[in-house]
Formats: C-alpha cells, sequence, structure tokens
C-alpha cells in the first residue's frame, strides 16, 4: 500500500472485504454452472436467468439509492445494506431441496434477487466512501487496493468455495454458507472502524431527490459514463457468465479442475493490480484504461473459439484474461470518481452502480438467448458470437472514454 496513509489502510482494507463477499456470492454461481444446470433440470436460457437475478435485482435498489443515498451517512447506508446482503446470503445457503427441480429453481431465484436487492447497494457506497476520504493524487492506488477484492475473491474465495463443493460431493448451497460465516465478523469491523461520513451532507441546504438522474440525462460526462461503465461490464460478464459450462463441455476440463483457473488467473491479478495503480497515477487514467482495454479483447476472443487443449493452456489464457479485465476496471472506476462533485457523489455512484448491476444482469440473459445446447451434456453452440458481442462492446468503450478525456481537458482548461 505504498502511497496510501496509514489512516486511510484500515478504511480500505474493510471497503475491501465487503467488496470480496459481495463478488464471492455474485461470481460462485458461475463456476457452478454445469453443475446448477444439472442439479436443477435447466438449459442455457433458464440458467442464463438464474444468473442474471441478482444483477437485475441489484439494479432496481442501487436506481432506488440514487434518490436517497446522498441525504444518508455512507456509514450507516453501508452497515445496513451489508447487514440485508448477509441475510439474503444466508437464505440462499439454508434453501431446501425439494422434490420438484422448477420449484427448487423458483426458490433459488427468490433467494438471489433477495441478495441482489440489498447487495447491490454495496458497489456504490463503497465507491463513494473512496471518493470522499481518499484524495484524488492516491485514489488510482486506493483503487487498486479495492479492486483487489476481485482478485482475492478469484485466487482464495472462488477454489475454496469449490474445494468445498467437491468435499461436499457437489452441494451447490455450502458456499452460501461459507459466505455469510465470513461476511459476520467483516460487518464487525466496519461498525468498528469505518468512521461516520457526513461531510457531503453539510454543503447543502436541501436535497433534490431527482437531481441525480436529470443530470445523467442533462450532463455530457455523466450520461458517457455511465454508457461507458454498461460497456465495459457487457464486455466482460457475457463471457464469463457461460465461461465455466464451456470450459467443461466443449473444452474438455473436469470441474474439478475450474478452481484452479480462478486461482492461477487471482494470482496474476495480485501482482498486477498495485502495477496498475500505480501506473494509473503515474501515467494517467485514460492511457492506463485505453492499453488494458486493447490487449482485453484478445483472451475474450480466444477462450470464446478455444478447442479441447489441456488444462495449462487454459490456466495460461485465464491469467490474461483476469489480469486485463481487472485491469481495465482499475483506471475506469478512477474515471468514474472524477465526473462528479463530491455532494452528487453517492447519488451518481449509485447510479453507475444501478447500470452496472443492469449490465451485469443482462448479461446471462443475453448470452443465454446466443447460446444453444442440444442436452445438458451436449457441447455449447454460438459461444463465438458472445465473444463477438464482448468484443464490440469494447471498442465502443473506447470512443466513449476518448469523449470524457476531452471533456476532462475542457473542464482543467476552464480551471
Amino acid at each position: 500500500m505504498s502511497g496510501i496513509q496509514r489512516s486511510e489502510r484500515a478504511l480500505l482494507v474493510v471497503l475491501a472485504a465487503i467488496q470480496f463477499t459481495n463478488i464471492v456470492d455474485f461470481m460462485i454461481m458461475m463456476p457452478m454452472g454445469d453443475i446448477l444446470k444439472k442439479e436443477l433440470s435447466i438449459g442455457p436460457q433458464e440458467y442464463g436467468f438464474l444468473v442474471s437475478s441478482y444483477g437485475i435485482a441489484a439494479f432496481a435498489t442501487a436506481f432506488a439509492g440514487v434518490f436517497y443515498l446522498d441525504n444518508l451517512d455512507r456509514r450507516k447506508a453501508l452497515l445496513t445494506a451489508y447487514f440485508g446482503f448477509m441475510i439474503g446470503t444466508l437464505s440462499s445457503a439454508i434453501l431446501p431441496n425439494t422434490e420438484s427441480d422448477s420449484l427448487n429453481y423458483a426458490l433459488f431465484i427468490l433467494t438471489r434477487v433477495i441478495t441482489g436487492l440489498t447487495g447491490g447497494l454495496l458497489g456504490g457506497l463503497v465507491m463513494s466512501i473512496i471518493g470522499d476520504a481518499i484524495p484524488l493524487e492516491r485514489r488510482g492506488r486506493a483503487m487498486g487496493i479495492v479492486t483487489m477484492a476481485f482478485s482475492l475473491a478469484a485466487i482464495l474465495g472462488m477454489p475454496i468455495a469449490l474445494t468445498l463443493v467437491d468435499v461436499f460431493d457437489n452441494n451447490w448451497h455450502v458456499p452460501f454458507y461459507g459466505v455469510t460465516l465470513l461476511a459476520v465478523p467483516i460487518w464487525i469491523m466496519a461498525w468498528k472502524r469505518i468512521p461516520p461520513m457526513r461531510e457531503h451532507m453539510k454543503s447543502k441546504a436541501s436535497y433534490d431527490r431527482t437531481a441525480a438522474i436529470r443530470l445523467a440525462f442533462t450532463s455530457r460526462e455523466q450520461r458517457n459514463a455511465l454508457l461507458f461503465t454498461v460497456l465495459l461490464v457487457l464486455g466482460q460478464f457475457t463471457v464469463i457468465s457461460f465461461m465455466t459450462p464451456y470450459y467443461i463441455n466443449n473444452v474438455g476440463l473436469a470441474q474439478h479442475d475450474i478452481k484452479w483457473i480462478y486461482l492461477v488467473g487471482g494470482a496474476a491479478t495480485v501482482v498486477s493490480g498495485f502495477f496498475i495503480g500505480r501506473m494509473v497515477d503515474k501515467v494517467g487514467r485514460f492511457r492506463v484504461f485505453t492499453i488494458a482495454a486493447l490487449l482485453s479483447i484478445i483472451p475474450v476472443l480466444v477462450i470464446t473459439h478455444l478447442p479441447v487443449v489441456p488444462l495449462y493452456v487454459v490456466l495460461a489464457i485465464a491469467a490474461f484474461f483476469f489480469v486485463l479485465v481487472s485491469g481495465r476496471m482499475i483506471p475506469a472506476n478512477t474515471i468514474a470518481t472524477t465526473v462528479v462533485n463530491p455532494q452528487q457523489r453517492a447519488g451518481f455512484m449509485s447510479l453507475n452502480s444501478a447500470m452496472m448491476s443492469l449490465a451485469s444482469g443482462s448479461s446471462g440473459i443475453i448470452s443465454g438467448a446466443i447460446i444453444t445446447q442440444v442436452d445438458e451434456n451436449a457441447p455449447l453452440m454460438n459461444f463465438e458470437y458472445v465473444g463477438y458481442l464482448a468484443a464490440a462492446s469494447t471498442l465502443f468503450s473506447l470512443l466513449i472514454v476518448r469523449v470524457l478525456k476531452r471533456i476532462a481537458k475542457e473542464k482543467e482548461t476552464s480551471l
């Protein structure tokens, strides 16, 4: 955490831990895709909707948060949302196995919706707290530290969760018990370590509950920043949603091989995350994003066209994929925090988080609509078209970031 002040480190560790559990809870659905499709007797379309249910629910509450989060103490809002997230995750853990696959499927979707309704607020609140507490000259490194939650979720959370699934005979309930148990001490740590954060409320005599929405449509930078976010998320989760079923059904890997993909990919991003965060502060957020985004297209297209290959080849490709996909989010998040003033930051970041949730939720549905499968053991068809869509989204985001860069220069010139 070189360059980050000691007083800021404890805060960043807590925020990263919260993001870690939120990411593990959301992402564990994807490496268990083949298990869930077989256990629940569902096809690609139904599985896509199951994965998407969290994101769509998260969009609803994150969008609603636009209207009130800037009127609340950030600390209280975060603690309340995280407590609700724990309840939702526990509901997935204790979900009963009935004799009806359709009932099991419906109940599972319900628990994912409950989790999404509360977890959907966490991303925007975490980014708002960073934006308020960390100066811009150190924000790239701070974003790198919190974004490392993705890496740690991959290198620790996912392999451990998948190992537990293997140990307990493909019982998909077990990871949700694990996340719930881990979240309890993290909530206590957040309650102790995060100070009250009300400074953003003092400079406003009154709060316009529709201001954030109006700004999103009237402000060039906010419109483009939201579109930028949607394109980036579509450019990764359309692929990630069906990556594990493709590896198992098309590439020839076994379920117990999947944990090594996340372990290797996460380890690679742990090393790269700090480097990319420093580069954002030294070289510039726009330049670092452009390089990472262009390079990320390569592993996206390789993965979606991958034939039967040995595990070590998959691991090498996965390492580049995770490094570049997570790496481009570090400068992207830094860019997003700079488009609004502190007084509107939580509202905008909640709206930004809502759009991320909508995009990630839509990704599974979009991919599920493109992909076909004759039966649960047959190869997935049309995954290459998902890769083309992801690459196109990334290229479009590069056009949008050029607009954001031009707007940023205009602001600096006018100061």
